[in-house]
C-alpha cells in the first residue's frame, strides 16, 4: 500500500507542472473538458510554460469553432492541491520560425524542477519525456480523464534542418521512443539533470520494403509476398537554439535567464505570492 501511495504522489507531482491543453466549457461553475489537444510544461520559478505552437493554434481554432474555451488544466493551489482547474489561454507568444514552440503565462506558479540552459546532447544521451497522449485519456459520461505518460530512452540522432523531409524544422532530435498524439508540447529533458533540451512536436513512421517476390499463376493471377521494415520515432525541436530568445513576455530577459531567475525578480511577479 505504501508503494501505491508513493507512486500516486509522484504522478500528482508530475501533473502539477506538466499539464494538458484542452478545450472546455463552463457548466455550473465547473470546467467540462471537451477535447485534449496537447501538452505544456512549466519551467523556472516565475510561472512560464512552454508548449508547441501547433497545439495552441489547434486548441484556439477548435474553441472558436465549437464556441467553447481553450486552456490549461492545472492543479489547485499552484500545484499543491489535488483538485484540477482550468486556466484560459490568454498570455502566449510564438517563437521565431521555424520553431514549433510557444511560451505562455497563466498566473500559476508550480514547483517545477525543469530548467532550460546550454547542456551537451548527442547520440545516446539518456533522456526522458512527459506528455498526455490520446491513448492515455478516457472520455465517459463523467467527463474527460487524462493521464500523464512518462517516456525514457536516448537520442537516436541529432538532426539539422535538411534531415527531415516533411515540414520545415530547426535543429532537432530523433527520439528512441514513439510519442503519441497529444504528447506534442511536452518536455524532453536529460535524465541526470532534468535540463530541458527539446519540445515534442511530432512522431514519424516510415516503411521500407526489404525484399519482394511476385509470382504469376497459370491463370494469370499474381501472388505477392514482401517483407517490410517499419521505423517509428518521436521528434523534438532542439530548445537550445532559443536560449537567447527575448520574448516580449520575458520583460527584457532571455529564455535562459528567465529559467534561472528566482521568483519575484520580474516586475510582474514582485507583488505576487504563490
Amino acid at each position: 500500500m505504501r508503494v501505491s501511495f508513493f507512486w500516486e504522489g509522484i504522478l500528482t507531482y508530475l501533473q502539477s507542472y506538466v499539464v494538458p491543453i484542452c478545450t472546455y466549457d463552463i457548466d455550473e461553475e465547473r470546467a467540462d473538458l471537451k477535447r485534449l489537444h496537447g501538452t505544456a510544461f512549466y519551467f523556472g520559478a516565475n510561472g512560464f510554460y512552454l508548449t508547441a505552437r501547433h497545439v495552441i493554434e489547434a486548441a484556439l481554432k477548435a474553441a472558436e469553432q465549437d464556441d467553447v474555451k481553450a486552456g490549461l488544466v492545472v492543479k489547485s493551489n499552484h500545484g499543491q492541491g489535488l483538485e484540477s482547474m482550468a486556466l484560459d489561454l490568454k498570455q502566449y507568444e510564438f517563437a521565431p520560425q521555424p520553431f514549433d514552440v510557444a511560451v505562455g503565462r497563466s498566473g500559476y506558479f508550480p514547483k517545477t524542477p525543469l530548467r532550460t540552459n546550454m547542456t551537451e546532447a548527442h547520440v545516446w544521451t539518456d533522456i526522458a519525456a512527459l506528455g498526455y497522449p490520446d491513448s492515455a485519456s478516457v472520455k465517459d459520461q463523467d467527463g474527460l480523464w487524462m493521464n500523464v505518460r512518462g517516456y525514457r530512452g536516448h537520442i537516436q540522432r541529432p538532426t539539422i534542418p535538411r534531415d527531415i523531409a516533411i515540414g520545415t524544422h530547426p535543429n532537432g532530435f530523433e527520439l528512441s521512443f514513439l510519442t503519441g498524439p497529444g504528447s506534442s508540447g511536452g518536455p524532453v529533458f536529460c535524465v541526470d539533470t532534468e535540463t530541458v533540451i527539446g519540445v515534442i512536436v511530432a512522431s514519424f513512421r516510415s516503411e521500407h520494403i526489404e525484399d519482394q517476390v511476385v509470382e504469376v499463376q497459370s491463370n494469370g493471377a499474381e501472388y505477392r509476398e514482401m517483407r517490410v521494415r517499419v521505423e517509428q520515432f518521436g521528434f523534438a525541436h532542439d530548445i537550445r537554439g532559443l536560449l537567447d530568445w527575448k520574448a516580449d513576455l520575458f520583460e527584457g530577459h532571455t529564455l535562459s535567464e528567465i529559467s534561472e531567475m528566482p521568483f519575484g525578480q520580474l516586475p510582474s511577479t514582485r507583488d505576487l505570492a504563490p
